[in-house]
């Protein structure tokens, strides 16, 4: 266990932001057929489709890779850790989400696996690194939990609705649609 520990730690911080990346573009794969899991436990949905549901997908992997890219490509973990940390921020709250659902609909949440044994742990670990090897204050990572927060109560509060922050990736997801098949 102990050669593992080691392992991890050998890979540098800026390939650890892109390891996360790509573990999140497996988890928002998983989502890949979410609406039905939608359709069964929400109600007043949007009017999504499965190709609204699919391009917000898509474009949310891009948007990640994208920011992931301008966050590492000067080379400087530090500057990487202020700006990255809050895509892993955003990406934790949603998979604290999906283990709510996980309980609250006593089924599965598409997401949750990806979460559970992706997400959660590689973004835990890389905001204690960046701490740990005095990239980002601790202030830093104690803001970014506390904006985590309202969204994860809204989750709560919510209970088979759709909060407004889910509601407009919807919409948006419909919006991104609509452009491309003009």
């Amino acid at each position: 266990m102990n050669k593992i520990f080691t392992t991890i730690n050998q890979i540098d911080f800026l390939t650890w932001l892109w390891l996360f990346v790509i573990a999140f573009a497996f988890h928002e794969m998983e989502e890949w057929k979410i609406l039905r899991w939608y359709q069964r436990n929400y109600l007043d949905l949007p009017p999504s489709t499965n190709k609204a549901v699919r391009v917000w997908i898509v474009f949310v992997i891009l948007v990640g890779f994208v920011w992931c890219a301008a966050a590492t490509l000067p080379g400087d973990p530090v500057f990487a850790a202020f700006m990255f940390l809050p895509a892993v921020a955003v990406a934790i709250q949603n998979a604290l989400q999906h283990v709510y659902w996980l309980f609250l609909f006593k089924q599965y949440a598409p997401g949750i696996i990806t979460s559970v044994i992706l997400l959660i742990p590689s973004g835990v670990y890389l905001a204690v690194r960046a701490v740990w090897q005095n990239f980002v204050p601790v202030w830093y990572l104690g803001f970014l939990f506390l904006l985590l927060i309202p969204g994860l109560v809204q989750t709560v509060q919510a209970k088979n609705r759709m909060t407004k922050q889910i509601r407009a990736i919807h919409h948006l997801g419909i919006k991104i649609t609509e452009l491309l098949e003009r």
